[in-house]
């Protein structure tokens, strides 16, 4: 076996085990179950938010040492802190402990760039594409069987919504557990990086350089960040300079924003409208089961047919589907209009990667700019929440409403942006054809 294919596949199972969390489509059922005392609007204002806000802040420290680090130990710390997260939610019951899971929670998600970055400093840039394809695969696998496997155990009584999470704390323990086997990276990206060699048939392949490449000299650790950070900052500024690669980021970045925004909070919305309705089943797995199937097939039409993009359309059904999921009194209505969203924001993320990878031509920019990119997104998302949760003080259906609004507003811009470009366009071409 060649040993892209085993890192691949070692890593992948991390990946699978690592989103197998079948206690995550009914937290808020669980949190606000008889196992706690805390009312929907602490959930709402005093819980979610504090995993929002660290989240972004841990994210920016995590993104910065993770490649100093050499990814391993990030990957290692991803499963140890879910492993708390879910230690935390079986055995205490307080709202500050809820709150402490929430920042730890922050870690785990803000961990996830090492797993999606360290396979670029293993395998070879021709085999990126590929790589990252099932590295996604991977979490998507692992994300579907959480949603069909806490439906089917909730809906037949097998387990309630609490035992869930002996499950998504086992996942976490088997996880961590392999992510002791991945190898380890003896180069990074940016930080310790590997002197070149002048024999050009020596650079066809990571894993040949890792065994033949001479180790690079010993730098003080001040001049190994300095170098680092020119690197890092030379590569920024040529990916950020170019119209397209900004257009595509800060689309990039606005579609992570509303989605993360809108799913984080989607189960007290569908938790109010059955109380409302007097709807006795939670079918929320099946939900999350059914967004993901459909997003990685979004995922895969985008990745087939990349040419024939529609952000604009797809912001604009996207917007439809919240306002409509939240101004129709049927819970089932509010779950398709959930699944439509996620299938296009599937969509319109591959394609906006997509474009963005295809303006890049140093292959370290793959994980710095997505990086960047998670990073703004991540940034919009904690400005909502401050300011549409904290200083607004938004009930949860106008939330969604304002949410419905900024996918228009977001539609809206990016037809200007393309209008306004074409018009450039045809100008330019306009004036060449006078000469």
């Amino acid at each position: 076996m060649q040993d892209w294919i085993k890192v691949t596949l070692i890593l992948c199972l991390f990946g699978t085990l690592r989103e197998i969390r079948p206690s995550e489509p009914f937290v808020t059922e669980f949190l606000l179950g008889e196992w706690r005392n805390i009312t929907e609007d602490q959930l709402n204002r005093e819980v979610y938010p504090v995993g929002t806000y660290s989240y972004l802040c841990l994210l920016v420290v995590v993104f910065l040492v993770t490649d100093f680090l050499r990814f391993k130990p990030i990957i290692i710390l991803s499963g140890l802190s879910g492993i708390s997260v879910y230690a935390i939610l079986l055995w205490t019951s307080s709202l500050e402990w809820i709150q402490v899971s929430q920042f730890l929670f922050g870690l785990y998600m803000a961990t996830e760039v090492a797993y999606l970055t360290y396979i670029y400093a293993k395998v070879d840039s021709a085999k990126y594409p590929l790589v990252s394809s099932y590295t996604r695969i991977a979490a998507l696998t692992g994300r579907f069987i959480s949603g069909v496997s806490s439906q089917l155990l909730t809906h037949y009584g097998v387990m309630d919504y609490r035992e869930l999470n002996y499950i998504t704390f086992t996942a976490q323990i088997l996880a961590t557990f392999w992510a002791f086997w991945l190898p380890p990276v003896q180069y990074g990206i940016y930080f310790h990086r590997k002197v070149s060699i002048a024999n050009p048939l020596q650079q066809n392949s990571k894993a040949l350089d890792d065994k033949q490449s001479p180790p690079a000299p010993k730098q003080s650790f001040r001049a190994n960040v300095v170098e680092a950070s020119m690197l890092i900052g030379r590569h920024a500024r040529a990916a950020y300079t170019r119209p397209k690669v900004l257009a595509w980021s800060a689309l990039y970045a606005a579609a992570l924003a509303l989605f993360v925004q809108a799913q984080t909070y989607m189960q007290l919305l569908w938790k109010q409208i059955q109380d409302e309705s007097n709807a006795p089943v939670a079918y929320n797995g099946a939900v999350e089961a059914a967004q993901t199937l459909l997003g990685a097939g979004g995922a895969m039409v985008a990745a087939m047919w990349c040419r024939a993009v529609l952000p604009a359309p797809a912001a604009t059904v996207q917007a439809l589907a919240m306002f409509a999921g939240t101004a129709v009194p049927n819970v089932f209505v509010s779950y398709a209009g959930y699944i439509v969203m996620g299938m296009l924001f599937h969509y319109t993320i591959t394609v906006a990667s997509a474009k963005i990878a295809g303006q890049l031509s140093d292959e370290s920019c793959f994980g710095l700019i997505f990086g960047i990119n998670t990073l703004l997104g991540t940034g919009l998302q904690s400005i909502l929440t401050l300011v549409l949760i904290q200083t607004l003080v938004l009930d949860i259906s106008t939330q969604y409403y304002v949410i419905s609004g900024l996918f228009l507003f977001l539609a809206a811009i990016w037809i200007i942006g393309w209008s306004i470009n074409l018009c450039r366009q045809r100008k330019s071409i306009h004036i060449s054809n006078q000469y």
